[in-house]
């Protein structure tokens, strides 16, 4: 599993940049939400190639929970 770590630049204008790593899908929007509402209003969002990578665990589980065939 990869190691999951959020990286913060204050820039001299006081605008901050946040990166975020090790996250898949849109759980980096859950992860940096309650954060970015206390931070302020963003501006610019921009998605690494991680956030168009699904979790394949939670997709076997759903799967699992809405057929009869165990995995």
């Amino acid at each position: 599993m990869p190691q999951k770590t959020l990286r913060f630049k204050i820039h001299q204008d006081g605008k901050v940049e946040e990166t975020v790593e090790g996250f898949y899908g849109d759980s980096c929007n859950d992860v940096t939400k309650n954060l970015e509402e206390s931070l302020g209003k963003v501006t610019v969002k921009n998605k690494t190639s991680d956030a168009f990578i699904s979790n394949q665990n939670e997709k076997l589980q759903q799967l699992n929970n809405e057929s009869n065939v165990s995995f």
